[in-house]
This record gives structure tokens, sequence and C-alpha cells, in this order.
């Protein structure tokens, strides 16, 4: 059995610095199921650390996984690594379900400011599935272990109070997103041509804002202003929300590209 994790080689191709911390970690939990033949949880990923993270995964024989964040939707997933020929069912991610209720008719909050207040708990992101916003409140996914203290101390978030229980599964709300849909041409598309046109920005400030590290590419940090964006890939900009380019056709005669994007409201 020894040496059969090759750590260097699962972790070779990645540069992220918490990024390779957080694969040390899912390795060492990998490990310890494979040795004495346990199931083992992880935090919850996002999706392109979900990714990464599988494909680690899939390179190792001897153990199987399964992601799972509370309702099929889910856009935060956690991994339930096991061995083969075990069976693994929803209810063995150790998840809970709150919701959180307040007066919010006359202050108007978001999904940063539900997890401004949960953080400010002095919980780990990692511990935080997703984060359902209504208009009384929202509906958290979260680790089953610190929802007793969630409960007893989540009691504000920004100036209104709320109330917090616990619900049932079933009673998780996903809500069919908005969207508003934009078309329009760029000469290239770049991320701060794509990106500007999404939001409706200048291209001077979204090429400030990704080479400051503000804006996601399928959830990944890009930083160069010149990436080239494909049909498909969703683009997340700090403080400013998402959008998923649907299509790019072109180049026309004048050598310009059109652009089809669904910004999310």
């Amino acid at each position: 059995m020894k040496g059969i994790l090759n750590r260097e080689k699962c972790l070779s191709h990645l540069r992220d610095e918490e990024l390779i911390k957080t694969m040390t970690q899912l390795l060492n939990r990998w490990e310890r199921a494979f040795y004495r033949k346990i199931r083992e949880i992880t935090d919850f990923y996002d999706p392109y650390t979900r990714e990464v993270g599988e494909g680690i995964l899939s390179g190792l024989s001897g153990m199987s996984f399964l992601a799972f964040g509370g309702f099929p939707e889910a856009e935060r997933k956690r991994l339930a690594i096991f061995p083969e020929g075990d069976k693994v069912g929803t209810k063995d991610f150790n998840l809970s379900f709150l919701q959180a209720e307040g007066n919010f008719k006359f202050q108007k909050v978001n999904h940063r400011d539900f997890l401004g207040s949960l953080l400010g708990l002095g919980i780990e992101r990692a511990k935080i599935g997703d984060i359902i916003v209504e208009d009384y409140g929202c509906q958290v996914v979260l680790d089953q272990d610190i929802a007793s203290y969630v409960i007893m101390n989540w009691d504000k978030v920004n100036c209104v109070s709320v109330k917090v229980r616990e619900i049932s599964p079933e009673d998780v709300r996903v809500p069919q997103a908005k969207k508003k849909e934009i078309k329009s041409t760029v000469a290239s598309p770049r991320l701060d041509a794509v990106s500007g046109t999404g939001f409706g920005l200048s291209r001077s400030k979204t090429l400030l804002d990704i080479k400051s590290g503000k804006v996601q590419v399928n959830w990944k940090t890009i930083i160069d202003p010149a990436y080239q964006i494909k049909a498909g890939d969703k683009i997340s900009y700090r403080g400013k929300g998402r959008i998923i380019v649907d299509g790019i056709s072109g180049p026309t005669q004048k050598g310009r590209y059109f652009i089809y994007i669904s910004r999310y409201l």
C-alpha cells in the first residue's frame, strides 16, 4: 500500500496556493478514507474547486466519490469519499437547512449581506453552502455541526432582526433565475470587452477590475483582460453580479463579433 498516493503528481498542475492547500486537504481525506475504509466528507466547494477536486479523485483508484449540496441545482457542494461498493445517500452529507426571516420591507439586502452576517459569527465560508435569498429573508444550506450555533446566535442582518429555524430539505425553494437578454457586438471576445458589455461598464473600468482579481470565469479568478471568452462561459463580477455568454458568432465583414448574453438580475 505504501506510496499509493503520489501527492506531488496529483498537485503538479496547480499554481494557485489557496487551491493547492484545499486540494492537499482533499488528499488527506482521501488517504484517511482509503486506509481506514471509512467515509469522508469535504467542506463546501464552489464549482471550479469541485471540478479540480473531482479531476484529482478520478485519477485515484480504490475509492468512489459523490457531490451533493442539498438540492440538485445547488452551486456549492460537498464531496463524499467512500470505499467502492458502499452506498452513500443525501443524508450522509452532514447538512442542515435553515430559514432566516425578518421584515426587510424597508431594508433592501442581498446575498452578500446574508453571507456577511454569517461570517460575522466567526463561521468559515467553507462550512456554508448555497444561500437562497427571498423577500422575507433567506434559506441557507450549511454544515450540520454548526447549525445549533447559528440558530442561537444569528439574530441580525444589517439592521434587521431575524428569526432562524431549521427546515427540512423538502422545504427548500429553489428560485427561478431572472435574466436580462443582451445582444451586442465587440471587437474581440476578450474578457474585458465581454464583461464591459454584459455589465454595462467601460472597458477601462473592467480592465482595471480584472487585473485587481474582481472577475471570475467559471468560478476561477482571471487577471488577464485578453482572456478569450467562449460560449457557455459564466462570468462573475464582484459587486456587479453574474452573466452567462449564451453564444458568440463572427467575425463579421467588419471584423466584429456578435455576443449573446444573459445577465442575472
